[in-house]
């Protein structure tokens, strides 16, 4: 259960972009609307700075259209999902201001009427990224009560606007989730929720067709939950390929492709991924802080195809780039202690195992690691995906 809840959270929050049947459904300024996608656009490809600056060129609206105030919401969030920071309440510290900012905004909206459903899109939104935040805490109840009034608040907009179709890719996903939770939980916790999780694919896959805000974002949200959830990387691979397509420097969507492609055991493509981020990072498309990104990637494609050395050689190198913040640093630690145990050198991997359980958890990475330091790595057992269930 513990899996599935995040993503419920994580799916009521995705606001992100795309091409629609509608292209301002808010009713927003036509400047207003312009710098959001501007600003989501800079977002998908972590430049923050710049998503911050076109969100600062229209502030003198966010009195009135609280969707600017979740825009320097979402940047928060990237930046902390990013990192994998959700752990560390200090690091969360700004993103966590940024929720109490987004919600304030839209319950004056909502106070004063909310006409075209922007006040109750924003606080739907907003609550799932809080929900999230207490899922990945494990504050079980308050992510039940918080998932709840986000669901509550999309269907509200949609009541209020039918043309925001973006609001369907949360409430679609999260009935997904709600429908894959154990018959009991949903008896206790969600009565009258939908068990037919296809119902809910149906609903993401309409604010795909339809909407404006939310296209990139579902599109990303739903590869994750055919890798973590479904098990098919082949069609997480379809939609990652198609978000890259779209936008090829983003760093993100790139270590999405690492996901899939290590999943589907191709390591030459896996190689070919790698150098093609290489070349990103070379030629100033990636940013210098995804350095360990690039150099994991490198180490992950020799891993894949159980070149021990070369991958240790790559994994150092990631190491020794990157900082205690990065997530591909803790995951290039974890690699080499996985490699010490295939060479026979147990007392170096548990070091290593004891070390990255002093990080923050990165996508599992303390769970695994206590799991290595019970039983050593089995390339046999331990190799199938890169992600585990956390």
């Amino acid at each position: 259960m513990n899996t599935l809840l995040p993503v419920i959270a994580l799916s009521l929050a995705v606001v992100a972009g795309g091409h629609a049947a509608n292209p301002n459904p808010l009713g927003l300024p036509p400047e207003v609307n312009a710098q959001i996608h501007a600003a989501l656009e800079a977002n998908y490809q972590m430049d923050y700075e710049t998503g911050l600056a076109e969100l600062e060129a229209v502030q003198q609206w966010a009195d009135s259209h609280p969707v600017i105030v979740f825009g320097d919401l979402l940047i928060e969030w990237w930046k902390v999902t990013a990192a994998a920071w959700e752990e560390d309440e200090d690091l969360c510290a700004p993103m966590l201001a940024a929720v109490d900012r987004s919600l304030a905004a839209a319950e004056r909206l909502i106070e004063q009427g909310d006409p075209t459903g922007e006040g109750h899109f924003v606080k739907g939104a907003t609550l799932g990224l809080q929900g999230r935040w207490h899922i990945k805490n494990r504050h079980w109840r308050k992510s039940y009560s918080i998932g709840k009034q986000a669901k509550e608040n999309l269907e509200k907009a949609l009541e209020i606007n039918p043309e925001l179709y973006d609001a369907y890719s949360g409430i679609g996903i999260y009935d997904y989730f709600v429908a894959k939770l154990p018959g009991v939980v949903r008896f206790f916790a969600f009565s009258g929720q939908p068990a037919d999780p296809a119902d809910g694919m149906k609903m993401a896959e309409l604010s795909l067709e339809k909407g404006t805000y939310t296209v990139v974002g579902t599109r990303a949200a739903l590869a994750l939950i055919y890798l973590r959830t479904e098990l098919n990387p082949a069609k997480a691979n379809e939609m990652i390929d198609t978000l890259i397509a779209e936008y090829p420097h983003s760093p993100f969507f790139g270590s999405l492709r690492l996901i899939a492609l290590y999943d589907l055991n191709k390591p030459e493509a896996l190689a070919a991924e790698a150098a093609r981020q290489a070349g990103l990072l070379a030629e100033g498309h990636f940013p210098a802080e995804r350095t360990a990104q690039v150099l994991f990637a490198e180490g992950l494609a020799h891993f894949r195809q159980q070149d021990w050395a070369a991958a240790d050689q790559a994994y150092a190198k990631a190491v020794a780039a990157g900082n205690p913040s990065d997530p591909f640093t803790t995951w290039a630690k974890l690699h080499r202690g996985n490699i010490l145990d295939v060479q026979g050198n147990r007392k170096a991997a548990r070091a290593i195992y004891r070390d990255v359980r002093t990080s923050l958890n990165r996508w599992g990475t303390e769970r695994l690691a206590k799991d290595y330091l019970r039983d050593a790595f089995d390339p046999a057992l331990n190799q199938v995906r890169l992600l585990p269930d956390d």
